[in-house]
């Protein structure tokens, strides 16, 4: 095994990799669902459930992980995890079934959220305070773009192999990452992590108001972003050259550039006004969507170009969300960060599965969805605000 960097921790190239790797896993098959749709003669809101079904595993998984990762320690808990997510891709890959396909694509998400619970715990090991939410900041303008990667290599292989060449894709990939995982990545957990009670930890943090709305901001966010990659093939159309890919490049490029924004504002912003920051540019960007969705309804390119400020505010709100989130809770980091990990991606993945009810030969019913829930998002993240004093009579 390689050595790890001078701060502890795995090379950051194989930490982007194994964040990123969730977000390909569920962008990468948004370009190939009219080809799942047909394959397997589904409705557009039936093929959402391959979507709303990778966010409830991955909640379950989150758990998992979270839980071995203080038991075990980081580094089997991320290798036995990138292990499964192989085998749940590989079972979607030969399911007889559809019923079989959306079982396999539970367990792929269920072994992938390693890479999110565990990664996120062993940088949490490592840094802590400014120096953590300067990290995420630095992570989120790089991860911005891997969305962009998903649908433009989803794009380009479902044209040439359908889904199937899709599934085959991501396990190929993680069968890399699990390969340069075993050589680099370090054991980062402290001798005093693995011994607080479940329990206990769960009702400490369910009476921690300040981190309930944080979950609530990190689910409503990555609905509105994950949303976007389930309606989005069904509701651009078709589009020459790169297809979705397109789209894909160009949110990336909007969520680079609100994750960049973190470096260009005052030093002296809170966390928190950086989130109030990206929660009105995601307001513009739903407002503006909704705008052009009552002149036309109808499925388009603009529907998606519209909604573009929506993931510069996500770059920008969610590294300064995910920072401070947990940093009362040191003591256990894995299973507070797998308690946390839960609560937002189980919200996710039940939004998700409600929205595949939604009718789609119209953009109406998503977009007032979107306004609904960055409605509820505004009012969650008020509450956090501290109150003015009142005014005294005298």
């Amino acid at each position: 095994m390689k050595h790890p960097s001078r701060d502890g921790l795995p090379p950051r190239g194989l930490i982007l990799a194994l964040l990123a790797l969730p977000q390909i896993a569920e962008t990468i098959l948004a370009p190939a669902l009219p080809d799942l749709a047909r394959h397997w003669r589904l409705d557009a809101g039936a093929a959402q459930s391959v979507m709303g079904i990778f966010f409830l595993g991955f909640a379950l998984g989150v758990l998992l992980w979270g839980h071995l990762a203080d038991a075990w320690g980081r580094r089997p808990a991320l290798l036995a995890g990138l292990a499964t997510g192989l085998a749940g891709t590989l079972c979607a890959l030969i399911a007889p079934s559809f019923e079989g396909l959306l079982l396999g694509r539970f367990i792929q998400a269920a072994g992938l959220a390693t890479c999110s619970v565990t990664t996120q715990t062993l940088l949490r090991d490592r840094l802590s305070g400014d120096t953590l939410t300067r990290y995420f900041v630095t992570l989120g303008a790089v991860l911005a773009w891997s969305p962009a990667v998903g649908p433009l290599v989803g794009q380009l292989v479902s044209d040439r192999l359908g889904y199937q060449g899709v599934l085959l894709a991501i396990a190929l990939v993680i069968f890399l990452l699990l390969a340069q995982s075993g050589r680099q990545l370090p054991e980062t957990r402290g001798a005093a992590t693995a011994a607080v009670p479940l329990r206990a930890l769960a009702h400490r943090m369910l009476a921690d108001a300040p981190l309930r709305r944080a979950a609530v901001l990190v689910a409503g966010l990555n609905f509105l972003v994950f949303s976007f990659y389930s309606a989005g093939p069904f509701m651009t159309g078709p589009l020459s050259g790169l297809g979705f890919g397109w789209v894909g490049l160009a949110v990336a490029a909007a969520g680079c550039l609100g994750a960049a924004s973190n470096r260009r504002l005052p030093a002296q912003a809170a966390p928190a006004q950086r989130v109030r920051y990206g929660l009105r540019c995601i307001l513009a960007g739903v407002l503006a969507q909704g705008a052009i969705v009552l002149v036309n309804p109808q499925p388009g390119p603009m529907w998606a170009i519209a909604a573009l400020p929506i993931f510069a505010g996500y770059g920008l709100a969610i590294p300064n969300l995910l920072g401070p989130a947990l940093r009362q809770y040191g003591h256990s980091l894995g299973r507070a960060g797998a308690l946390f990990g839960l609560a937002y991606y189980a919200m996710l993945g039940t939004g998700l599965a409600a929205s595949s009810w939604l009718p789609f030969h119209s953009a109406l019913p998503l977009s007032g969805t979107w306004l609904v829930v960055c409605a509820l998002l505004l009012h969650t993240h008020r509450r956090d605000q501290p109150r003015a004093p009142a005014r005294s009579s005298n």
